[in-house]
């Protein structure tokens, strides 16, 4: 099986920066297509209001395991203190 020839990113860089140093295009002479605020646009509103509900709801629950973990320590230093009572009355 042949192996890929390694990505040389020094030389990437070279060559794109090569390419970007010539002068730049006029806004004349660039075709853009212009697209119509449709169903698109609304739906891509909607994603990123979800995305932020999403990030809200995440802290929260990052929150409260934050408190989940405090509270199982706890436990489990009173847990062991038992076991180690238990063990030194035997």
């Amino acid at each position: 099986m042949a192996r890929k020839k390694p990505f040389n990113l020094k030389a990437f860089i070279l060559k794109e920066a090569a390419a970007l140093s010539g002068e730049a295009t006029p806004v004349e002479k660039v075709k853009a297509t212009e697209y119509e605020a449709s169903e698109t646009a609304d739906q891509l509103e909607q994603d990123i209001d979800f995305i932020k509900a999403l990030k809200i709801k995440e802290a929260k629950i990052n929150e409260l395991h934050k408190e989940l973990v405090r509270e199982m320590r706890k436990v489990q230093k009173k847990k062991s203190a038992a076991k180690r009572r238990v063990n030194k009355n035997i």
